[in-house]
């Protein structure tokens, strides 16, 4: 028995559409993450540097409380290096533009799929072409993604039940 060229396009084409829109779940997953640590160090610091200086001028000359001020200098100091060395701004720039360019993917190859369902005649040598590309700029912008710290088991899984949670079968 033979199979359909058409059936074949459209089975790789979904494929191709589910691992882009996890991918995509991935880097929007790191983003939020990245973003919050930002967000956090941002904060720690103006606090803990802010509070530095205040404990300086308030308890200088109580010496119970003369702890303080090196205490919230180093905290300072310690968030502003963690924070550098792990290049959390850097992070959440490369995660922002992976997300976003393998979101735009994605509307690609839905779009796509839409012009197979509105012509289901579509002409098995150009859809196999732009099929052919799409997963050319899937594997592009998959290399470029590298290894990252906070990518864990709970967030793969998070976004893989979410993912086939918005499926539909039609």
């Amino acid at each position: 028995m033979e199979t359909d060229p058409r059936d074949a396009i459209w089975d790789e084409a979904h494929d191709l559409l589910y691992n882009v829109r996890y991918t995509a779940g991935i880097e929007r997953a790191l983003l939020a993450r990245w973003t919050w640590l930002d967000s956090i160090t941002k904060i720690a610091v103006a606090v803990s540097s802010g509070g530095g200086a205040l404990a300086g001028l308030v308890f200088w000359k109580n010496s119970d409380y003369t702890f303080l001020w090196p205490v919230f200098t180093s905290a300072s100091a310690l968030l502003a290096i963690v924070s550098r060395q792990l290049s959390v701004a850097e992070k959440v720039n490369r995660h922002a533009t992976a997300a976003t360019g393998l979101t735009l993917l994605a509307v690609n190859v839905e779009s796509l799929v839409v012009r197979m369902k509105v012509n289901p005649s579509f002409s098995i040598t150009e859809f196999e072409k732009k099929l052919l590309g799409l997963r050319d700029k899937y594997g592009s912008e998959y290399s470029k993604l590298q290894h990252d710290l906070l990518l864990t088991e709970k967030i793969r899984v998070n976004v893989q039940d979410k993912l086939n949670k918005s499926i539909t079968i039609a």
